[in-house]
């Protein structure tokens, strides 16, 4: 491999272009020079370092590189979880291709449009290109907190994006069974823990003793942006399900081995569906594949065909909105959807227990 030409003052190489560094205000700066002459890249940085100077006052060109190399240094990771923080990260490498080497100032509705475009004809579904363009959004939101930019044109068109909402499906409670049978450790307790208090898998896995008030019979949840919320157990029979749990020396509720947390619980519990699809094709067994959070959809409907408020059921599952919580309504009843909303004072519904234990809707278990 040939010696690569020594790099000006100010300058560094990154892969086979070479970059601008400055130090301003305890931050590194950093930009595209777009070149690998190192001549070229001289005078660049020179004109690059006098625009970041003149930053304060409002006349500088910014680049869109630097901008996030800050952005993930200074607010992403102090912000955001870890596994929120990579998600932004992994978004913000998916489209680096349309915004590399670019000014803050080309980052308009047009290169937007041009995203989408190019996305969507390579067959990205719109949720996807919606999450990477909430990065990118991120990025120019904090520009507008340090003052290098006005507006957040990424925003709008971000929002006209409209995206499709797969249909939710209820797992039937034949082959809940199944997959709990062929579920090895406390893997089978996850699923009856996730149809009982309609946690997520990710607040299940983390979930410790110390989240649990015997007393209350209730459980503590941190969910989706660090917010917390509080589940109360004893519908369906959650209070006695988690004090049935085995007694262990580790902190968590759900655990395996010598009390370790599951790791790429995802794929794991995928692979439990699949092998029983695979026995139940081999026995000729009616099997209908679901996915672990389709148990939290189960749990919802059971709520509210036992004549629940939806309103409480919003705050349970945690939905910002009362809009998400409604999409459950298509499984009601015009009568069951009126008592849910609060519209009758009439109770329905009438319950009975499976063989774990839990109180389930008997239209539904």
């Amino acid at each position: 491999m040939a010696k690569r030409p020594k790099t000006p003052t100010g300058c560094y190489w990154r892969k086979d272009t070479l970059w601008g560094r400055i130090r301003k205000d305890g931050r590194d700066l950093r930009w595209s020079l777009e070149t690998n002459d190192p001549k070229v890249a001289a005078e660049r940085f020179k004109a690059g370092k006098a625009q970041y100077v003149a930053m304060r006052h409002g006349d500088a060109k910014l680049f869109i590189d630097s901008v996030i190399e800050d952005w993930a240094e200074h607010w992403l990771l102090r912000n955001k979880s870890g596994k929120t923080a990579n998600r932004y990260l992994v978004s913000i490498g998916q489209i680096a291709t349309f915004i590399e080497g670019k000014q803050l100032s080309e980052i308009d509705g047009a290169l937007v449009a041009d995203i989408i475009r190019a996305r969507s004809k390579a067959g990205v579904t719109n949720a996807t290109i919606k999450r990477d363009l909430v990065a990118l959004s991120s990025v120019m939101n904090y520009a507008i907190t340090q003052g290098w930019l006005e507006v957040n044109l990424v925003l709008p068109r971000m929002k006209l994006l409209e995206e499709r909402r797969d249909p939710i499906v209820l797992p039937v409670k034949d082959d809940v069974d199944l997959v709990i049978e062929r579920s090895p450790g406390m893997i089978a307790d996850l699923i009856r823990a996730a149809i009982a208090t309609g946690a997520r898998e990710d607040e299940l896995l983390k979930a410790r003793h110390s989240h649990i008030d015997h007393a209350r019979k209730q459980f503590t949840v941190t969910g989706k942006r660090n917010k917390r919320r509080t589940i109360d157990l004893e519908p369906f029979g959650g209070d006695r399900l988690i004090g049935s749990l085995p007694a262990s020396d580790s902190p968590l509720l759900f655990w395996h081995s010598d009390g370790e947390s599951y790791k790429n619980f995802a794929s794991q519990f995928s692979a439990i569906v699949r092998r029983t699809a695979q026995w139940a094709k081999a026995n000729a067994v009616d099997f209908r594949p679901f996915r672990f959070h389709d148990l939290r959809h189960l749990h919802a409907v059971n709520w509210l065909k036992d004549g629940r408020s939806i309103y409480v059921l919003q705050r349970r599952l945690g939905h910002a909105s009362i809009k998400t919580t409604e999409l459950y309504c298509e499984f009601l009843t015009p009568e069951e959807d009126m008592i849910a909303k609060g519209l009758s004072g009439h109770k329905i519904g009438h319950m009975r227990r499976n063989e774990a234990g839990l109180e389930v809707a008997e239209s539904l278990m």
